[in-house]
């Protein structure tokens, strides 16, 4: 397991493959093997604004000039998520809410 630093894009592997804020670690069932297994906890994006969605301002696509919105948190196994290699920006305000869930390595 590496050291992830909290919050990254990610990009789904599953369904519609956009991207998503992962912002934390969690054991998560996976539903094929039926047992807990290693995941993140991320926040898909979307275009479609809703009242519990949460804007992020600045977008973080620089070629995308439509708002986008974070859904609410979820979970999913690690397979399922991988770091997103486009040029995405990370919000100053999304770094500071989420830098809190970065765990201390003792050495």
């Amino acid at each position: 397991m590496h050291d992830e630093k909290f919050p990254f894009w990610g990009r789904l592997k599953i369904g519609k493959r956009r991207p998503t804020l992962v912002i934390d670690n969690s054991e998560v069932l996976d539903k094929k093997k039926k047992k807990m297994v290693p995941g993140y906890v991320h926040r898909e994006t979307t275009h479609t604004e809703k009242k519990d969605y949460e804007v992020i301002n600045p977008n973080p696509d620089p070629n995308d000039n439509k708002p986008m919105y974070l859904k609410r948190p979820s979970k999913l196994p690690k397979n399922l998520i991988k770091k997103l290699d486009q040029n995405f920006n990370m919000p100053s305000y999304l770094i500071e809410k989420y830098d809190k869930n970065n765990k201390k390595i003792k050495k």
